[in-house]
């Protein structure tokens, strides 16, 4: 049977390894069958670090006192069952050496941003999809007619859409900050004050629009010319960070893809 065990610098003791190693770590493979002890130490691993942990060596061997084991120090030549275990344990350090060479430096940051930007690239098109409905309404001659409960449902759900989005961007901005992504937080912060505008701009409810003659209090009569100039004017404003989202979005993807679900 093959253990693992770790040399811990702040415990100065050796703790059991099952999960993972890093180039840092000081290891010692122990072949309780074979009575070795195998000594790894990774690239990373200071002289320090192998001073104390060679000299701490004795308590994990203390474990053992009733059989004598052989210590070997792996170098070029390692059993072929020892080796295919310290690659399973080598394979988050692979994976951390991998990530180095792009601009964004942890898996969580990586994973986190792409989802964030599919949420705020989708949430503005469902609000848009929804205001956009009002194109569909009932209509008499220049106007279009909503009764007072669906007007405000019709305003409310893209406002609590675009609020989420707005909510969404700001951790965004907070992970370029964090990652150093110039592009990423000249787009998030823009982003976030036209996510207030659009908010403030929808909260006028009824104030909206000039209702036509004919309302009262439970009908309202917008004019088709004012809904037009509303949805343009809202579009614009969406289209103005939907299009950078996008294009973003896809070439993080394309970027980062492989770090998305290891």
């Amino acid at each position: 049977m093959l253990k693992i065990f770790i040399y811990d610098e702040k415990q100065d003791n050796w703790v059991e390894e099952r999960s993972h190693l890093l180039y840092h770590d000081f290891a010692a493979f122990i072949d309780e069958d074979s009575k070795i002890i195998y000594l790894w130490n990774g690239p990373q691993c200071t002289k320090e670090r192998l001073k104390k942990g060679s000299k701490a060596l004795k308590n994990i061997i203390n474990i053992y006192s009733k059989n004598s084991f052989q210590i070997i120090n792996l170098k070029n030549q390692i059993p072929p069952y020892v080796k295919s275990r310290l690659n399973e344990l080598l394979e988050v350090a692979k994976k951390e050496e991998e990530i180095t060479d792009y601009q964004y430096s942890h898996f969580l940051t990586i994973r986190l941003h792409f989802l964030l930007s599919v949420i705020c690239l989708i949430l503005p098109v469902i609000a848009l999809s929804i205001l956009s409905s009002s194109l569909f309404w009932d209509s008499t001659g220049n106007n279009y007619i909503i009764n007072a409960e669906n007007y405000n449902n019709w305003l409310s759900f893209p406002y609590i859409l675009i609020l989420i989005s707005f909510i969404f961007f700001i951790p965004q901005f907070i992970i370029a900050i964090y990652e150093y992504d110039k592009a990423i937080m000249v787009f998030s912060l823009t982003s976030i004050i036209i996510c207030i505008s659009l908010l403030l701009y929808l909260q006028q409810g009824i104030f909206l629009f000039q209702f036509q003659e004919m309302s009262t209090p439970d009908f309202y009569y917008i004019s088709k010319f004012d809904i037009f100039i509303f949805l343009l004017l809202i579009s614009s404003s969406i289209m103005l960070f939907e299009i950078p989202n996008i294009i973003k979005t896809i070439n993080f993807a394309e970027t980062y893809k492989k770090f998305f679900f290891k």
